[in-house]
């Protein structure tokens, strides 16, 4: 009787503690939900494995444990991941606000000088059953370039 107590009580405490984890933003609650559901997989297994006593009689017990202390590391693992990755996207955000601070540039690009183009005159012709009538024809001298700051 005194283990289904136990076993009760550890069943209530494990699933408390992974609720606890999964209460922050969304994306955080998916890590943690997952490395918590990764750890206790893992540690029910390790604890199918360990030393289950005559007749398996620990066996339950050591699952029950094995679940509950894998949840918690993986939960606080993934959420120290997880934390780590929001503080370097926050680092990487403001070093390129730094950046742009610097440079004095709001990000637009340079302009462009038009390109030059010289307009040349072909008078009328005949060219075998063809009359080709007089007209302009356009030649770009130099194409278009970046300004200089």
């Amino acid at each position: 009787m005194k283990f289904q107590k136990v076993k009760k009580q550890m069943v209530l405490i494990i699933s408390l503690a992974a609720l606890l984890f999964q209460t922050a933003c969304s994306s955080m609650g998916k890590s943690v939900g997952f490395g918590t559901a990764i750890g206790a997989g893992t540690g029910a297994a390790l604890g199918g494995i360990v030393d289950p006593g005559k007749n398996g009689q620990y066996r339950t017990r050591n699952v029950i444990i094995g679940a509950g202390i894998g949840a918690l590391a993986g939960g606080l693992t993934s959420a120290a991941i997880h934390e780590n990755n929001e503080r370097d996207k926050e680092l990487a955000y403001l070093k390129g606000q730094e950046a742009q601070r610097k440079s004095g540039k709001t990000g637009n690009p340079p302009s462009l000088q038009q390109p030059k183009v010289e307009a040349v005159w072909v008078e009328s012709k005949v060219s075998g059953n063809r009359y080709i009538e007089g007209h302009f024809e356009y030649i770009i001298t130099e194409p278009t370039r970046w300004e200089s700051p």
